[in-house]
């Protein structure tokens, strides 16, 4: 039983959104696996890029992180220059 998760949800510029979720039975696989995609988010070129680690129960294991790429027109925020 998937007792971790590892969630990404990607929002593209476009308006599209896309999301992965991936679970595993122990702490420390999940844990390398969140670092492992904050890495890639970091790096990525989608527009909002969000990665969130929590437990079977949805409680956060470790304060979810939020990439916004500049270079990109955020909804509600003023465009890049």
């Amino acid at each position: 039983m998937y007792q971790y998760y590892v969630i990404e949800i990607q929002t593209h510029s476009n308006g599209t959104a896309g999301n992965l979720v991936t679970g595993f039975e122990d702490k420390d696989t999940s844990e390398d696996a969140f670092l492992q995609a904050r890495a890639a988010a970091n790096d990525s070129t989608v527009m909002i890029h969000t990665v969130m680690w929590i437990d079977n129960k949805g409680n956060n294991m470790e304060k979810p992180a939020c990439y916004i790429h500049p270079g990109e027109n955020v909804p509600g925020e003023p465009a890049a220059e």
